[in-house]
C-alpha cells in the first residue's frame, strides 16, 4: 500500500511509513504513468466547507463563581447562529454562580470535548486553579486544542489553558463575542503541526 502511495503523494506515503515505523519502499509500478491535474475546488470538502455555527454545538464550561451574565449572553448568541450551547460543569446539580444558579448540560467528567464543536472557558481564576488538578478538565481543554476546535475564554481560565498546553493561535480567543463565534464555526488546520508529530 505504501508503495502505491507513493505514486499519489511523496509526503504521504512517508507519514504512513514512519506511523508504521516502515522503511520507505520503493514505487509501485504503476498501472498507467500518473498525470498531475490542478485542484479542483468542486473536489475540496474544505473548500466548499461553509463556515457556519448552524447545527453545531458549543460546549460551555463553567464552575462555582462564573458569572451567570456572561454564560447566558454567550449561549444566547450561539442560538441566534443557529447553534446549540451545552453547559458543561464539575457537577450537573445546580452550581451556584454570580449572579444566581445554573444546572449543568452535562458533567465534566463524562462529557468530553469529543462531543462538541468548539469550547468556552468561563471560569474564575479559583476554579481554573482548582480544575487544573482535575484530569477530566485538563483533558477536555487538551482534547479540543488537539483536535483543532475553537476555544473561547474569560482571563480567569488563563492558568487551566496553561496547564492543558493550549498555545495562542487564531482560533484561540479571549473574545466571547464575534471573534469567538466566527471561530467557533471552523476546525484550524494550521494548529496541526503543533499537536501532533506530522514527520
Amino acid at each position: 500500500m505504501i508503495s502505491q502511495l507513493r505514486n499519489i503523494d511523496e509526503e504521504l506515503a512517508s507519514r504512513v511509513a514512519t506511523g508504521l515505523a516502515l522503511p520507505l519502499p520503493g514505487k509501485a509500478p504503476a498501472a498507467r504513468e500518473p498525470v498531475d491535474l490542478p485542484l479542483s475546488p468542486a473536489l475540496s470538502l474544505l473548500g466548499r466547507a461553509k463556515h457556519t455555527l448552524v447545527g453545531r454545538k458549543v460546549g460551555i464550561l463553567f464552575s462555582d463563581g462564573s458569572k451567570k451574565a456572561t454564560i447566558d449572553t454567550l449561549a444566547e448568541a450561539i442560538r441566534k447562529e443557529g447553534g446549540t450551547p451545552m453547559l458543561i460543569a464539575p457537577r450537573v446539580g445546580g452550581i451556584k454562580v454570580e449572579g444566581g444558579t445554573l444546572k449543568a448540560d452535562g458533567q465534566l467528567a463524562g462529557t468530553p470535548s469529543v462531543l462538541v464543536d468548539a469550547i468556552a472557558l468561563v471560569l474564575t481564576e479559583d476554579a481554573a486553579e482548582k480544575l487544573c488538578s482535575d484530569s477530566a478538565a485538563v483533558g477536555f481543554v487538551a482534547d479540543a486544542f488537539a483536535h483543532l476546535k475553537a476555544i473561547g475564554f474569560t482571563a480567569g481560565a488563563q492558568a487551566l489553558l496553561n496547564r492543558a498546553g493550549v498555545q495562542a493561535d487564531e482560533g484561540v480567543t479571549d473574545d466571547l463575542g464575534k471573534a469567538f463565534l466566527s471561530a467557533a464555526s471552523r476546525r484550524f488546520f494550521d494548529r496541526e503541526p503543533c499537536v501532533r508529530n506530522l514527520c
